[in-house]
């Protein structure tokens, strides 16, 4: 069966990073300025992308934080297009291992070298390069799981969640929604109230703006 052709939305390193192993699928993309290096035409920003939409064009949300974790704005962006008949679709590299009894949300993206062994992966999550999702793991619609993160058995993570760079979550834990748990912060307690996360072991730091 053919590939489904897929219109990126975003131009930057992680929408290259997909570009990796996805370039002749995309046809074209979204983003607030041209870039050589992404396959397929420009197709203008947000405000032109979704003024083309036609029923049943199929997306990618490559766009993930600019400076800052904003997965709420990501979220807002994902619901405008799909209100404009946009679907989305999921992308996985080859080099990736998913074990046969995961299920994968529609819209997420796991990279090369992510492992996904036997979890559930909600709408538009990412699992990015390196990063490991143990058995019996639920991670919410909406969030980002960072290079080389590790996430231990029989956790639930909320949606709209920015996990960095090298975290660990231990097993059986409950992450709520809207946290952040900062580049290699070691999580051993469940963490209920929205904000940012840091340390070893982990600590609240402030209120995400």
């Amino acid at each position: 069966m053919k590939a489904q052709e897929v219109i990126m939305i975003g131009a930057g390193g992680h929408a290259l990073s997909l570009a990796e192993f996805s370039a002749e699928r995309i046809i074209g993309y979204i983003s607030p300025e041209e870039n050589d290096e992404m396959p397929g035409q420009w197709l203008g920003d947000d405000e032109t992308g979704i003024s083309l939409i036609k029923e049943g064009d199929k997306f990618h949300m490559a766009f993930i934080y600019s400076g800052w974790p904003r997965m709420q704005a990501r979220r807002a962006l994902i619901s405008r297009y799909l209100e404009k008949g946009a679907r989305f679709i999921t992308l996985v590299s080859p080099n990736a291992i998913i074990t046969k009894s995961s299920r994968i949300g529609e819209g997420s993206a796991v990279l090369a070298g992510a492992i996904v062994n036997r979890a559930k992966l909600e709408a538009n999550v990412v699992v990015n390069s390196g990063a490991i999702v143990e058995h019996d793991c639920i991670i919410g619609e909406n969030t980002f799981i960072g290079p080389g993160a590790v996430i231990g058995g029989f956790t639930h993570i909320g949606r709209d969640c920015f996990i960095g760079l090298g975290a660990r979550i231990g097993n059986g834990l409950t992450i709520g929604d809207n946290i952040t748990v900062a580049m290699g912060a070691v999580v051993n307690k469940d963490l209920t109230e929205p904000g940012i996360y840091h340390g070893c072991p982990v600590r609240h730091f402030k209120f995400k703006d």
